[in-house]
């Protein structure tokens, strides 16, 4: 298969905005976590003022400063994700999706079609020439034979007509298409060809030529 390098990198890009946003989504989850920590050692610094009446006012004041500026930290972790975002949106992601189906259409596949297609199809048209070429010998050779399968079969009926012989014969010409072409089995193979996508246990492969086009 034919790299398609402006997918890779593409996909490689997708994995490293990924991997960028979830560190802002860390950052800014591990902010709201000190919040939170922090609210929760106010609660016990003030269960512990009320169920012992001692002074825990300078305690407080300090749990409440860390908390206004754990809400801070915050609000600029988001403001940076955000950022971060729309950065990776627009000039951060600077391979954008349709970029990529632009390259397929303009560029990748006319040249695996060019490079691998028509070979193939090269392959095929000539397998069908061969094909048609030995049936047009065959109804060729089966023309040159009917003249003398009929005189046989003349003399076949005039022999048993006449009594030497008890029976009439099947006398055919040497070249019946049964014996050479069966269309139903090939189609068959065909579509094993086309449902498995092996070749047939009876078919033999050909390889193509090497530098063939």
């Amino acid at each position: 298969m034919k790299p398609f390098k402006l997918y890779e990198q593409y996909v490689k890009q997708d994995q490293g905005i990924a991997e960028a946003r979830r560190r802002y989504d860390e950052k800014v989850a591990e902010a709201k976590r000190k919040v939170e920590e922090l609210k929760v050692r106010l609660d016990e610094v003030i269960t512990v003022e009320i169920t012992t009446g001692a002074d825990k006012t300078k305690d407080k004041a300090q749990i409440r400063k860390e908390i206004e500026q754990a809400e801070k930290d915050v609000t600029h972790a988001e403001d940076e994700r955000k950022a971060a975002y729309a950065y990776f949106a627009g000039p951060g992601g600077s391979i954008r999706k349709s970029d990529v189906v632009q390259a397929w259409l303009k560029d990748y596949l006319p040249t695996v079609r060019d490079e691998e297609l028509t070979p193939i199809k090269e392959r095929i048209e000539q397998g069908q020439n061969i094909i048609l070429s030995a049936l047009y010998d065959f109804f060729q050779l089966e023309k040159e034979y009917n003249d003398i399968t009929r005189e046989v079969h003349a003399l076949d009926e005039a022999a048993h007509n006449s009594g030497e012989q008890p029976t009439r014969f099947a006398i055919e010409n040497p070249f019946q298409l049964r014996l050479v072409w069966d269309g139903k089995k090939f189609d068959q193979d065909l579509r094993f060809v086309g449902d498995y996508k092996e070749m047939p246990a009876h078919a033999t492969y050909y390889v193509a030529k090497k530098g063939a086009k």
